[in-house]
């Protein structure tokens, strides 16, 4: 398990290949840290390879958003697969995360 980090311009792709699961969070966590830590405040985390998200996973999602808008930042997801888009959508974590449904959309909402 792993999250892949790839930098685009002023544009961080994040993309793990795990659940966002309780138990698996810590790499997401470090990843996101370090993003923080060095001021790459646009995010985009890539759900391609993420089947499933729990409540601690969305809890996380949330702090994340919050913790990028603090600094200035903004943090959106791309890609997810239709059972992660319906958990985003029911949880209304849409209501602060912006859904795009592939990378190249994602990164040029930014501009």
């Amino acid at each position: 398990m792993k999250v892949a980090k790839n930098r685009s311009g002023v544009i961080t792709f994040l993309a793990p290949d795990f659940a966002l699961i309780e138990e698996h969070l810590s790499l997401l966590d470090k990843e996101i840290g370090k993003c923080l830590e060095t001021g790459e405040l646009r995010l985009v985390i890539d759900f391609e390879s993420v089947p499933y998200i729990d409540s601690k996973g969305l809890e996380k999602l949330l702090e994340y958003y919050h913790q990028v808008r603090r600094g200035g930042g903004s943090l959106k997801i791309c890609n997810p697969s239709p059972l992660c888009n319906e958990i985003l959508n029911v949880t209304r974590m849409t209501d602060y995360l912006d859904v795009y449904f592939n990378l190249e959309n994602a990164g040029r909402s930014f501009s």
